[in-house]
């Protein structure tokens, strides 16, 4: 049978055409900059996007039987509706307006710490709820309005269907994390109410395709469709993750580690975060700069002048290098600031352009590493690292993984894990899967990048650097 996957992303659209015998036969991907979808930092055209990852659907579904539909989108987007349920923004965790907001809110010790005990997500621009705080303070009128995760517009528009999945809602912060329902408190504290907010389900509860939905794909009606579940959750299920002992790292846009868990965990740090994830918790950290401040330097310090290639090139000879502060986007994990800034320090005039790079490369990974830190202390030193995200494209840098966590890391074959997460959920609603927990097949054929113990002395020592700047400038 054969399941299509639409999954809008942070940053681009995708689809994947999954085989639930042969595996995965084709997938197509769009960037919203490419396509003049990005408004401005954080804010994309809601149904352009939606335009957009059902053309990819309909290029690989045409003259296909398909079997099942599935969704994926992101832990963290809102769009506001009209009563038509039109919508003309997305906003996500990179939409930075909020950040004032936000630095008051955590002022507040007792405010910081209801909110943070209650839903797991700690008062940032990452979260929703401040977007909407935000927008209203400026002035958006948000009475009788329907807000819906760019994820959850999709299905509307495939289905007719208002439902969020409570993956979806868990990285909102706007769900309880002991009851899994609508958090009365983060409710109030955003200034909306239960009743402008998708119904809440789960991936064993599809929605038919309706005659509209099926007109834009060039499929028949009724097939099923999956709600969108969000891309950190879907990653799981595509790497085997969704058990114990198996933690992922994803770099792509933005960078994270998660380890599932039985309930969710508060460390006295509030370091990570807590959402749910496709049918257990999830625990992790995630960093906002990543590959987005790889084209940072690239674009904006560079100029454009030298390519990935030439850049990586050079890297991998590097003995020395500047400390580089990983914040050009501001901080979420550990430390939450979203106002916090980055840079370079200790540059020499012997560090060239290549040891630049490095070092950013590292102090990327370095943020992950912190995270890391506070996960293993908090849960378990996970079994096995699974990698993915657009970091496979860089040999030098998913090398720089293993050396500076001193593990064996898994690398998967296919970097769209969370479109190939979302075509399990598929599997399962047309009857091809029993179980979405147990999907293997990927992992097993993942390539090994082992640590060298050598290299491993050479990053700890530029750790050491990094935690030294980093504590001085928090």
């Amino acid at each position: 049978m054969l399941v299509l996957a639409l999954e809008s992303s942070t940053s681009s659209a995708k689809a994947l055409l999954f085989d639930t015998e042969k595996g995965v036969l084709e997938t197509a991907d769009a960037s919203y900059a490419s396509e003049g979808l990005i408004r401005s930092q954080g804010v994309t055209d809601t149904d352009g996007v939606f335009r957009l990852t059902a053309h990819l659907g309909r290029r690989l579904a045409q003259g296909r039987d398909i079997a099942a539909i599935a969704l994926c989108g992101t832990f963290h987007s809102m769009a506001v509706c009209e009563s038509d349920m039109s919508a003309r923004d997305t906003y996500s965790w990179n939409y930075m307006a909020p950040s004032l907001q936000c630095a008051e809110a955590r002022k507040d010790e007792a405010l910081v710490e209801k909110l943070y005990t209650r839903t797991g997500c700690y008062p940032h621009v990452t979260y929703m709820r401040h977007t909407l705080r935000y927008l209203a303070d400026s002035g958006m009128k948000l009475t009788g309005k329907k807000l819906i995760s760019q994820g959850a517009y999709n299905l509307f528009q495939l289905t007719g269907e208002y439902a969020e999945s409570v993956s979806t809602a868990s990285g909102s912060g706007l769900l309880n994390i002991h009851s899994l329902e609508y958090d009365d408190f983060a409710l109030a504290y955003a200034g909306v109410d239960r009743g402008q907010l998708g119904g809440l389900v789960t991936y064993r509860q599809t929605f038919p395709l309706s005659e509209k939905g099926a007109q834009t794909l060039g499929l028949h009606r009724g097939i099923p469709v999956v709600p969108a579940h969000p891309d950190g959750a879907l990653n799981q299920i595509a790497n085997g993750a969704a058990v114990a002992g198996r933690m992922t790292l994803s770099v792509g846009t933005s960078g994270a580690v998660r380890l599932t868990a039985k309930k969710p965990v508060i460390p006295p740090g509030r370091e990570l975060w807590n959402y749910y994830g496709v049918t257990d918790w999830l625990c992790g950290a995630a960093v906002s700069n990543a590959c987005n401040c790889i084209d940072w330097f690239r674009e904006s310090c560079l100029q454009g002048r030298f390519s990935f290639e030439e850049l990586e090139r050079e890297g991998e000879s590097v003995r020395s290098m500047p400390v580089f502060l990983p914040f050009v986007f501001g901080e979420r994990c550990p430390g939450w600031r979203d106002d916090r800034q980055g840079g370079f320090v200790e540059v020499s005039s012997d560090h060239s352009l290549a040891a630049m790079y490095r070092a950013l490369q590292a102090g990327i990974l370095f943020n992950l590493y912190q995270c890391y830190e506070t996960l293993c202390r908090e849960l378990q030193k996970p079994e096995k690292i699974i990698v993915s995200g657009g970091i496979l494209n860089s040999a030098g840098w998913t090398q720089m993984i293993a050396d500076i966590f001193e593990q064996d890391i898994v690398l998967v074959k296919n970097i769209n894990a969370s479109s190939l997460g979302a075509a399990v959920l598929g599997a399962y609603a047309c009857g091809a899967r029993e179980d979405v927990t147990r999907f293997t097949e990927e992992l097993d054929g993942g390539r090994i990048v082992s640590h060298r113990p050598e290299r491993s002395e050479f990053y700890r020592r530029q750790y050491e650097r990094y935690l030294h700047w980093y504590d001085l400038t928090k």
